[in-house]
């Protein structure tokens, strides 16, 4: 399968499907009031779960019906508390305590979709913070009752 797919992750192809990244997120972006409730609109589900569904799978052709459920999670990635110091919490500068973190692997393992997820990545965060400059948290981690990174069914506490 990696045979088959890998062309269509490469920096290049990466790139020249960033337009059509930039419509997805417009997209997504513009249906998120529609998810608010009480003005607070729950991204995981609404922009940052389907983006990546949506653009993998359109990059890969296979088609994937509006309401379709998708999922592709590890929710255990980088959260092992004997690599990571606090490792529930999002720390975009953290460094790894060995290079064998789950970002994007290394070697033979190294993820196929990397320089497709750097660009989805990029386009995503600008386009929201653009959108919404006031962006803010609406719960505390004291009140969330799930880490961020769970996925449906997870019932581990967010300590």
């Amino acid at each position: 399968m990696a045979r088959l797919v890998a062309p269509a992750f490469t920096a290049r192809r990466a790139a020249e499907f960033r337009p059509r990244m930039e419509s997805i997120v417009e997209r997504l972006l513009d249906e998120l009031p529609g998810h608010a409730e009480d003005g607070v609109v729950d991204l995981l589900p609404h922009f940052a779960r389907p983006l990546p569904m949506e653009v993998i799978c359109e990059i890969g052709g296979v088609p994937i019906g509006r309401g379709a459920r998708v999922t592709a999670a590890i929710v255990s990635a980088n959260r092992d508390p004997r690599a990571f110091a606090d490792p529930d919490r999002l720390d975009v500068s953290r460094t790894p305590v060995s290079p064998g973190h789950l970002g994007f692997a290394h070697g033979a393992h190294f993820c196929l979709g990397a320089a497709l997820a750097r660009v989805q990545t990029e386009v995503a965060l600008g386009a929201l913070l653009r959108r919404h400059p006031d962006l803010a948290l609406a719960v505390t981690r004291r009140t969330s009752r799930a880490p961020p990174t769970a996925a449906p069914g997870d019932s581990r506490p967010s300590s």
